[in-house]
């Protein structure tokens, strides 16, 4: 960097020759220099064009990556809690329709200097693009201390706007996670945020919601613990036990109840109890049940066979029973065991 005489400062390419005699003595230096200042203010443009929207001037994406990393990693440093923001606005696409795509604009750039008004320094704002942005609030020695921003975005948002010649009004959705409490990484945290976003939508709008982490534990849980009984099922890891029915008079048993057991790889023997109920409304029951079924007609096939003519009792789910095709499906399997 270099100044001018009349005090303007500017950006030079220079190099520097030192000038020898013949003798090899160091006689003085000639500089040569060009003037890049008209260069560097372009990779400025295009380093600001590559990390900020083009519209509101806000950071994108890939800028909001490297500030919510950074402020991962600084709330771990601190101790403290960072709020994930992820705000949608309500009714713009009608604003778009109605009035196009121009007085659209307007009414974002003006929405967007509310909400940076409302946020604190420090904190980000992004747009995501459309209608769609996200804040990243650091600094939170609770996890309250968000309450009042969101409260100023919710404000900020659903005030009327001048855009087009005309007094527009819009609301907002805003979903929010929090870190460390939700100890996500930085994407699955957007991700959060997002669904939080979708649930204040669903309830009636201009709303804000907290994402549910304790909701989302049990739902990948309960995703989890399906897929190991569809694996369960493949791996022919069910087992039927039968409870023999005994005429108490004359001590013959006249029949059997099918009971399923689980042949667990790890845990060894579960009972029903340890899975059916947790299965109960979920299709895959469907799939266990018919397996049941399946599993007693082979049963009572190989005791015809052994000379032992009895009648056994399966166990159907609601579900199940309550399914279309439930007797087509059962005349099949039965249609299997003619005998």
């Amino acid at each position: 960097w270099n100044k001018k005489k009349n005090g303007d400062i500017y950006a030079e390419l220079l190099n520097i020759s030192a000038v020898r005699d013949s003798e090899g003595c160091l006689q003085n230096y000639v500089a040569h220099f060009s003037d890049i200042t008209t260069i560097k203010e372009h990779q400025q443009q295009i380093e600001h064009l590559a990390h900020h929207d083009a519209l509101t001037s806000l950071p994108n994406r890939v800028l909001l990556a490297d500030r919510l990393n950074q402020a991962i990693a600084q709330s771990l440093r601190r101790s403290q809690s960072l709020a994930v923001v992820y705000l949608d606005l309500d009714g713009f696409k009608e604003v778009n329709d109605r009035h196009g795509h121009s007085v659209g604009d307007e009414l974002l750039i003006a929405i967007t200097e509310r909400m940076k008004s409302a946020l604190r320094e420090g904190d980000t704002l992004s747009r995501m693009g459309g209608d769609e942005f996200v804040a990243v609030l650091v600094d939170l020695a609770h996890p309250d201390d968000c309450q009042p921003v969101l409260n100023r975005l919710l404000q900020a948002t659903s005030a009327p706007v001048l855009a087009g010649g005309m007094e527009i009004q819009v609301s907002s959705s805003i979903g929010v996670t929090l870190f460390p409490q939700d100890g996500a990484d930085a994407d699955q945290l957007m991700r959060h945020a997002d669904q939080a976003m979708y649930q204040a939508k669903q309830a009636g709008k201009n709303r804000y919601l907290l994402f549910d982490i304790e909701r989302d534990a049990a739902i990948q849980n309960k995703r989890e613990f399906i897929a190991s009984i569809r694996q369960a099922i493949d791996r022919n890891e069910f087992i039927l036990h039968y409870q023999p029915k005994v005429n108490m008079r004359t001590g013959k048993v006249i029949g059997a109840e099918a009971l399923i057991r689980w042949q667990h790889p790890t845990r060894g023997l579960l009972m029903p109890s340890a899975f059916l109920p947790l299965i109960e409304d979920h299709p895959i029951s469907i799939s266990v049940g018919r397996f049941v079924i399946d599993a007693a007609l082979k049963q009572i096939s190989r005791w015809n066979s052994a000379g032992l003519d009895i009648s056994v009792s399966v166990n159907v789910t609601a579900l199940q029973f309550q399914q279309t095709g439930f007797a087509q499906e059962l005349g099949e399997l039965l249609s299997g065991h003619p005998n």
